[in-house]
């Protein structure tokens, strides 16, 4: 949506839809590099040490490792959610604007076919109200 002068607006849910479809794959991009994250998480795991539960160095790695495993994984998920809720509410405005023109349309319809019938001022003239 964007603002010409005059104070008009301009949307185009055929380009707001095509741009939702990108979005739908970025979220779905997003979870394949935060599954391939895991993946390359759990084919390290234990490497910082043997001793984890006994020594001290091994123990607070293995925790440093945890704790960032966990923001990337928040951090990941978080950004899909509000891609996905992003998606989700263009998807709605696009409903929206597609109803309200289809809505109003329609009524342009209903009322030019009963202008033709009865006239612009419902006088049973028809067409444009003369004789």
């Amino acid at each position: 949506m964007r603002t010409e002068m005059g104070g008009h607006y301009y949307f185009d849910p055929n380009r707001v839809e095509s741009l939702t479809g990108q979005q739908d794959q970025i979220a779905d991009l997003a979870m394949s590099i935060l599954t391939d994250f895991r993946d390359g998480v759990y084919e390290t795991a234990g490497w910082v040490g043997t001793a984890a539960g006994t020594d001290e160095m091994s123990q607070k790695a293995t925790e440093r490792d945890r704790e960032e495993t966990q923001m990337v994984t928040a951090t990941m998920t978080g950004f899909r959610d509000a891609l996905s809720a992003s998606t989700a509410a263009m998807k709605d405005q696009i409903y929206l604007v597609r109803k309200t023109r289809d809505t109003n349309l329609e009524g342009l319809h209903q009322y030019g076919s009963q202008a033709e019938a009865n006239g612009v001022f419902g006088d049973g003239t028809g067409g444009h109200g003369r004789r």
